[in-house]
């Protein structure tokens, strides 16, 4: 055999075994993958992953069309379960197999998505769409993703201003705007400093009042069964008197049981929590807790009025007090 011969067998065996390694599913779904079909792609793919034989460009391929098909299935229903999965699958893959043009496209399709949900403006649709802006910040998009933030938090501040502003004539409205920050700090992951300031002017302005999300006339405004995420506590506490001292804070409370049976309303089962975590228990107790200390509220009923006086460090930054019953725990956030 001359040399010739034997080049071309030796070119023939390597260009055999490069095809070799790339199955007829992943042939296929390469050919949908460039006619733009990432549905059919996708699962011609999953045959090829199946069947376990993957060319060394499989993964970014693959890659490629999971966000195409996440892209495709949100303009048919953006607030799609399914799409969350996605999300957390090509997040997971981009880990993997770190591709810069996927990336890129992972995070504006993710932006796409996000703007979606909030423009069908229901709260679990909001939420949802918080959800991929702050996928698509960790994607390496997070200019575009901050700016849509800002704007609808900004949005939502305004509407619970004029809910909180409305609280001085109708109480109703002072309850709903402590559920929409509650809302808002769920969508977005937390505070800014401009929810916190107004969040201060709330809970003054509904410290005596019990936190009853899932009355009629809240419901009527909220336009939404009261989230289970906020709407926790069986037991709602209403403080009559607050005096935040330097180093001793003074509270009267009293508490409604909304829970599933009678409940003891013992001073000593109650706890004040600074900013950092840190507990203080009563170091007196006066009015409904001075006597008996064991007074029983039944189920539906309004306990007494009990004073507390809580001694702690200088520069404490008070959060909220704590109430532990046999059915569980209960929290009044204060200014």
């Amino acid at each position: 055999m001359n040399m010739t011969k034997v080049t071309l067998c030796a070119g023939l065996s390597l260009a055999f075994l490069l095809t070799s390694c790339r199955s007829r599913q992943e042939a296929s779904g390469d050919k949908y993958r460039k006619i733009g079909d990432p549905l059919h792609a996708l699962m011609q793919y999953e045959e090829a992953l199946k069947r376990g034989k993957l060319s060394k460009e499989f993964w970014k391929n693959y890659t490629t069309v999971n966000i195409a098909a996440m892209g495709l299935r949100a303009k048919e229903d953006p607030t799609a379960e399914f799409l969350d999965i996605l999300k957390d699958t090509v997040a997971s893959l981009l880990v993997q197999h770190p591709d810069p043009a996927n990336q890129a496209t992972f995070g504006k399709t993710l932006q796409e998505i996000a703007a979606a949900r909030i423009k069908v403006g229901s709260p679990d649709a909001v939420e949802g769409g918080f959800r991929f802006l702050q996928a698509a910040e960790k994607a390496g998009a997070a200019s575009g993703s901050a700016a849509v933030k800002n704007q609808i938090v900004a949005a939502k501040l305004k509407e619970i201003t004029d809910d909180f502003n409305e609280a001085s004539t109708n109480p109703t409205a002072g309850i709903i705007a402590d559920y929409k920050l509650n809302k808002l700090a769920i969508m977005i992951g937390g505070e800014t400093p401009e929810m916190s300031a107004l969040w201060t002017k709330v809970r003054k302005l509904n410290l005596n009042t019990y936190l009853m999300y899932d009355n009629d006339d809240v419901l009527e405004n909220l336009g939404e069964r009261p989230d289970a995420r906020i709407n926790k506590y069986g037991v709602l506490l209403g403080i009559v008197k607050y005096d935040a001292g330097s180093t001793a804070t003074k509270i009267q409370v009293k508490a409604w049981n909304g829970s599933s049976g009678p409940i003891k309303f013992v001073g000593d089962a109650f706890t004040l929590v600074d900013k950092a975590g840190k507990e203080f228990k009563p170091s007196a107790k006066i009015g409904g807790f001075a006597k008996t200390d064991k007074d029983v509220v039944g189920k539906g009923d309004e306990s007494k009025t009990g004073g507390l006086t809580f001694n702690h460090p200088a520069g404490t930054s008070v959060a909220y007090l704590e109430f532990k019953t046999g059915s569980g725990i209960t929290r009044k956030y204060l200014p």
